[in-house]
């Protein structure tokens, strides 16, 4: 998972070598970023709302036995 101010186009030379080695991969843009819907207003843009909304799409994708992969800007 990507952080601020990136997209899941950051992974695209990873994404084949996971693939290769046998994994399967899932790369969600978190929402407002990316190519996904931006959100109209600019009040949804909190912290608690990409939470919700992040986990309301793992929670649909019914996965186990994950890994999380992600970045952000850091310390």
């Amino acid at each position: 998972m990507h952080g601020e101010p990136a997209w899941s186009f950051l992974y695209r030379k990873m994404i084949p070598v996971l693939v290769s080695a046998g994994f399967r991969v899932v790369v969600p843009d978190q929402v407002g970023f990316g190519r996904t819907d931006k959100p109209v207003q600019r009040s949804d843009y909190t912290y608690h709302n990409h939470v919700q909304w992040m986990s309301a799409w793992l929670e649909a994708q019914n996965l186990s036995g994950i890994t999380l992969f992600c970045q952000d800007w850091g310390p």
